[in-house]
């Protein structure tokens, strides 16, 4: 049989991948050296960047922790007693700047209401206390979920040095949270439903990244899931609404338009954007017609990811499917929501590992790694946003694997929900 070939087998599972014997470049001493020297050169610019601050302020007048001020602020607000004031752009960058006196980036509030009962508390401590403890906790979860995943030797060493994570720590985001609930959520679907419907429900502070988890779980056929989901999301924005006042919901609604019209007005904030609406926007293409380019390749996405959750028995090769298609179906996802890269890369090395790996996967995965760090520099080196279609490559990986693995499964075998 020839590399790359999948076919049925006889042991230990539903069908067994043969490949020839033969040394891949990727082998077990690259995989256990290129980590540790990611982590050092992560450490090393740590030390260069806190060093080159003065006051918490960077060499480029932005707080250290970039966008978690605002976190820290909206909060502050919140807890003033004006939770609305932090959608106002005057009041939440008077804030920041009286966090922070000296620095000269605008940064504004834009996340819904459901995302702000969720730091609320974040003043209650000092400004860098309060940015270690939400980071350190988040990426807590974070780890405990991949983990859960896959806990092979050097698999915690390729976490810690994925450029996601160090992107997402830097600009003090919280990619890490919601890499940690789509992440458990798909892992407790099937024998936690109801906790997989409550993290999926706590995933609305990020709304735009859920749009094709109703998809996958209709398809997959999840009804307990989807309701604990849809009645967790209600309670949510009840609640927070509750806590914080009506106000911040039709500021937040008011604000989605803002957003879009500075995510199209700004050059530097669309290269950090990896979609297929910022590449067709990018090379010149009107507002309208990027968003119709977008929606056709994620009209295409979710097809592919309700027919993987309708057909494919394996959940890692679902998840993964589900994950990757989330990234490439929203049109503002930004750099550091790639963080949630590593949980498609994750169940794939896994497949490949139990499976055997069919041509040209390991280097795709080694790509979608790199992608976090490489998103900009490319962009600057040829103009072209390629980050879309290097995760659209990453999306049809996964869907040739599924293919190969229905080919070796009898449909009687594929899994119904709850």
């Amino acid at each position: 049989m020839h590399a790359g070939e999948i076919r049925p087998g006889i042991q230990d599972c539903d069908f067994l991948c043969e490949v020839a014997v033969q040394q891949h470049w990727l082998n077990k001493g690259r995989l256990a050296a290129y980590p540790r020297i990611f982590i050092a050169l992560y450490l090393i610019g740590a030390v260069i960047w806190v060093s080159m601050s003065h006051n918490g302020i960077d060499h480029y007048r932005k707080p250290l922790g970039y966008d978690f001020i605002t976190f820290w602020s909206a909060s502050h607000l919140a807890l003033s007693g004006d939770p609305a004031a932090a959608y106002d752009l005057p009041s939440i960058v008077r804030e920041e700047r009286a966090v922070m006196p000296g620095i000269r980036s605008v940064n504004p509030w834009l996340y819904p209401p459901t995302f702000y009962l969720l730091i609320l508390p974040l003043s209650l401590l000092p400004y860098f206390l309060s940015y270690f403890a939400f980071l350190g906790a988040t990426f807590a979860a974070y780890i405990g979920v991949v983990r859960k995943i896959i806990a092979v030797p050097g698999s915690l060493a390729l976490l810690l040095a994925f450029p996601g994570g160090f992107i997402n720590f830097v600009q003090g985001q919280n990619g890490f949270l919601t890499a940690a609930l789509i992440g458990g959520a798909l892992l407790l679907l099937t024998s936690r439903p109801v906790w997989a419907g409550v993290l999926i429900g706590l995933l609305t502070i990020k709304p735009h990244l859920g749009l094709l988890l109703p998809i996958a779980l209709i398809c997959g056929r999840h009804w307990r899931v989807l309701c604990y989901a849809t009645l967790t999301s209600l309670l949510l924005l009840a609640v927070s609404v509750a806590v914080l006042g009506t106000d911040t919901l039709s500021a937040f609604l008011a604000g989605m338009q803002r957003f879009s019209d500075l995510a199209v007005g700004d050059p530097d904030l669309m290269i950090k954007i990896p979609s297929f609406f910022s590449l067709a926007h990018l090379l010149g293409a009107p507002a309208w017609i990027a968003y119709a380019v977008h929606g056709t390749v994620a009209a295409g996405v979710a097809v592919a990811v309700g027919w993987i959750w309708l057909r494919c028995p394996d959940q890692g090769l679902r998840s993964a499917a589900l994950v990757t298609g989330s990234l490439l179906a929203s049109p503002y996802l930004l750099d550091y929501d790639l963080v949630w890269l590593a949980l498609p890369i994750t169940w794939m090395a896994v497949h490949g590992l139990r499976y055997g790996w069919l041509r040209g996967e390991r280097e795709m995965l080694v790509a979608a790694w790199l992608l976090p760090m490489c998103l900009v520099a490319v962009y600057r080196l040829c103009h072209v946003q390629l980050a879309a279609f290097l995760l659209l490559g990453l999306f049809l990986t996964i869907l040739r694997r599924v293919f190969a693995h229905a080919a070796c499964v009898p449909p009687t075998q594929v899994a119904a929900g709850d």
